[in-house]
């Protein structure tokens, strides 16, 4: 499996479907052993990143090649890994409707019938910690136990699959109900399936 080119190619997927701005935001793949992950680079235009800019790391964080610099948030995509052995792929949105949400600090309830299924119910918020700290990468292992995805406070998104394929689908369905959920809250007295 050439996990280099699934990152690129989704991360132009990321940004062509507005799910980030500029350089934000971040995908992880798990690679051929249990030691060895690939990430996107730090600060790299998603429509420049070839696959050769893509990093592999080890689980300590440490690229293989010291000359490449992974994205900021490695630590979080480790730590889920870390806790999670059933996911294999992250990908690490600032959709922007879904980040209102983190921003407001206000859970996404289940009111969509695919929430369920490819999200595994409401999105809840994590609390806020700075971007790239210890604390932030920790701050999201509780939210993920029964959902494959939870907000980020004042941060973004975070969405885990078995596949990047799956993580990815489950970044549009939390952009898609939390837009969903805004547009109900301004029509008023949205009905909360469960």
């Amino acid at each position: 499996m050439n996990y280099r080119k699934i990152l690129v190619e989704y991360g132009k997927k990321l940004l062509n479907r507005g799910l980030v701005a500029g350089t934000s935001g971040n995908l992880s793949i798990r690679g051929e052993d249990s030691d060895t992950f690939y990430i996107t680079p730090s600060g790299m235009d998603y429509l420049e990143t070839r696959e050769e800019d893509i990093v592999k790391i080890n689980s300590k964080g440490e690229p293989y090649d010291a000359s490449k610099k992974p994205s900021s948030e490695y630590r979080l995509h480790l730590e889920i890994y870390k806790n999670y052995p059933n996911y294999n792929a992250i990908v690490h949105t600032h959709s922007p409707f879904a980040t209102a949400f983190a921003v407001s600090r206000k859970n996404i309830p289940l009111i969509l019938i695919e929430m369920k299924p490819f999200l595994g119910g409401e999105v809840e918020v994590a609390p806020f910690y700075d971007a790239g700290s210890v604390e932030v990468s920790k701050s999201v292992i509780p939210y993920l136990k029964d959902a494959n995805t939870c907000l980020m406070a004042n941060h973004g998104v975070v969405c885990c699959g078995i596949d990047m394929t799956s993580a990815f689908l489950s970044a549009e369905y939390v952009e898609d109900a939390a837009k969903i959920y805004y547009y109900s809250l301004n029509i008023g007295d949205p009905k909360i399936i469960g």
